[in-house]
Parts: structure tokens; C-alpha cells; sequence
């Protein structure tokens, strides 16, 4: 994602339309140096587990041991993982439970 500053035409982006000199964010596939300037870059943190592709889904749960079974698809391989992660959640709000407080 870059942030982008508007030449000389109007743009328009994602339903917007940007006078000359107006910046906005736009993703770097859509980017055309003849129409607007990069100026910087969009500092992103870590993808949300919806935002990873299959491929990228996969390596995590191979990373924190989860068993995907015959999964395939996105929406599967999301569920897998988001079950896991609820379950873990809970084991460590119950381990927060028997702890005595100081």
C-alpha cells in the first residue's frame, strides 16, 4: 500500500474521486506514476489470520501445530484455526482462574 499525491487530472479510486495535490492510500497494483506521485509507504502491521492466503494459513498452522485434517478450502482452514484459538483462549483464562491473586 503506498500513500499517493494526485499530479495534474483528477483521479478516482475506490468510488473516490482526488483533485491535484490531494493524497490517499492506494494499493501498489493500482499505482500509475503518470497520474499520482508516491510519497511514502503504508506501515502495516502482521496480517490478520483472515487476510493470509491458503498457502499462508497453512505454514501457521503447521508453526503452532495445528491439524487441518482434509482441509482445503479457505473457509475450512479458517474455522480449523479459529476453533484452536478459541479453545486456547480458554485454557489460558481457566489456568488465570486457579491462580491466586497476590
Amino acid at each position: 500500500m503506498k500513500i499517493v499525491e494526485v499530479i495534474k487530472i483528477p483521479v478516482r479510486y475506490n468510488g473516490e474521486t482526488y483533485q491535484a495535490g490531494e493524497s490517499f492510500e492506494m494499493e501498489d497494483e493500482y499505482v500509475n506514476e503518470s497520474l499520482v506521485n508516491v510519497t511514502g509507504e503504508v506501515e502495516r502491521g502482521p496480517k490478520t489470520i483472515r487476510e493470509m492466503t491458503i498457502a499462508e494459513l497453512k505454514e501457521y498452522a503447521t508453526e503452532h501445530e495445528i491439524d487441518l485434517g482434509d482441509a482445503k478450502k479457505k473457509d475450512d482452514i479458517l474455522e480449523i484455526i479459529q476453533a484452536f484459538e478459541a479453545d486456547k483462549d480458554e485454557i489460558v483464562d481457566e489456568d488465570r482462574k486457579d491462580t491466586p491473586e497476590e
